[in-house]
């Protein structure tokens, strides 16, 4: 039996997840690493793909709905045209190709099909089918990562990862601050 305290770092590294799968641009390998390093490889991978396909879900409805709230006149744009009059069955063959696609950014394929006039249900069919390779590579790219490295290293590798990329973000809102 799982103890509470378990259950409570399963549930919120869950949300963990499905938080980096809604966003679609924050890289989960770190977060796939911990999964692996709380529960092992079999609960570890469970977690990754349940919180990318959650995620990802969650991250069409909340594109859909801002999308839905912008201007209207931006939708005249040839661009989303072209991707409105796309049949739902190019959309669900495109989200699973893109998907398999390693490096395609999650956001970039979620925000694309929360465009188009696919269904939620196809979509999350969808994605599961081309995340399912692609979470199995990360889980074993991140299982041979945590057998590798001790927890220390690891630790300050995601450390100098996390300080490299808060400076990167802060140069480049100083730049586009100052324009």
């Amino acid at each position: 039996m799982m103890s509470l305290t378990l259950a409570a770092e399963f549930f919120l590294l869950l949300l963990l997840n499905m938080a980096i799968g809604a966003v679609g641009f924050i890289p989960s390998f770190f977060v796939t690493t911990l999964n692996i390093n709380s529960f092992g490889i079999s609960g570890g991978t469970l977690l990754s793909l349940s919180g990318e396909i959650f995620g990802a879900i969650l991250g069409f409805y909340l594109y859909r709905l801002g999308f839905s709230k912008m201007d209207p006149a931006w939708r005249a744009h040839r661009f989303f045209q072209t991707l409105q009059s796309q049949p739902p069955g190019r959309v669900f063959w495109s989200v699973i190709g893109f998907r398999l696609i390693p490096f395609v950014p999650s956001g970039l394929v979620t925000a694309g099909a929360s465009l188009t006039t696919i269904s939620a249900w196809r979509f999350a069919l969808a994605s599961t089918i081309g995340k399912i390779p692609a979470v199995f590579l990360e889980v074993a790219a991140a299982y041979g990562y945590t057998q590798s490295l001790s927890a220390e290293h690891q630790a300050g590798i995601l450390a100098a990862v996390l300080v490299i990329s808060l400076i990167l973000w802060m140069l480049r809102k100083r730049k586009t601050g100052s324009r």
